[in-house]
Parts: C-alpha cells; structure tokens; sequence
C-alpha cells in the first residue's frame, strides 16, 4: 500500500519506528490542503499535525509503499493513532505527475488550532529537509518551528 508521509512522518527515524518496512517511493503532494495544528498531545503538552481541506494550498510529502499489515497494525496499535487519528484515502500528485491513491492519518475530531512544540516542528523539518521538499513548503515549516513554543 502507498502511504503519504507528512508532518513527522517525513523523518525517517520517526517513521521506521511505526512503519519498519516503508520504502521510499517520490516525492508528492496533497493539492487543496493544509497542515494545521488542530489536535492537542498530552504526552507533548503542544498541538500535533493534521491535514485540513484548504482550497488553493497544497501539502508536500513522501510517498511510501508500506506493507499492508503493518498499516493495519499501526491502526490499532496503542500510544499512536487510535482513537485521535483515523487512516484515511487521499489522492496525492506524485512527481511523476500521476495521481496515486495514498494512506494518510488525519484527526478524528480537529479543534484548536494550538500551538506546536519546537522540539515537534524541529522533526518535521529536519523530515521535510531530508526528503529534499520544496523550498517554498520548508518556509512553511520554518514559520510553524518560529510560531512554536
């Protein structure tokens, strides 16, 4: 299954703890969507990435092919996404310019919006840096890390 990384699971040591066997596949985007901040992490005391519906904005990511059964564990698997996020379809642009039908987690019930920690911000962006994302998305990420608290 192709899964689209974004926020901290752009950051590989991140996304080789919840998903071991995902393989790089390109560069992609999102088109008419945002990341907002819009779920509170006790854990991390600060807000936590989400995707939102945002005409005319687009989210940068990674795709990635991850083995069925490990985004099936991680559904379901305690401390991560159950029961705040839900696995869900989205169609990503790849850089090849194709569409491509991608597993994303997005928030089950957004509020806020809160603020992110520089610790959480500073993951994404180092992801965002590793992956080589559009310089126009890493400014976005710089503004979210100067934003944060």
């Amino acid at each position: 299954m192709l899964h689209f990384g974004y926020g901290s699971n752009l950051q590989m040591s991140f996304l080789k703890e919840i998903l071991p066997s995902a393989k790089y596949v390109m560069k992609a985007y999102i088109p008419n969507h945002e990341i907002q901040f819009n779920f509170f992490s006790k854990t991390k005391q600060a807000g936590i990435s989400n995707i939102m519906l945002a005409p005319g904005k687009v989210v940068h990511g990674v795709i990635f092919d991850v083995p069925e059964k490990e985004l099936l564990e991680l559904d379901v698997k305690p401390g991560f996404y159950i029961g705040d996020y839900e696995r869900r379809t989205f169609l990503a642009v790849g850089e090849d310019n194709k569409l491509h039908s991608t597993e994303l987690y997005q928030v089950i019930d957004p509020q806020g919006p809160f603020q992110p920690s520089k610790e959480y911000v500073k993951g994404m962006l180092e992801g965002a840096r590793e992956m080589d994302l559009d310089p126009t998305h890493l400014k976005t990420i710089e503004q979210f890390y100067a934003d944060s608290i």
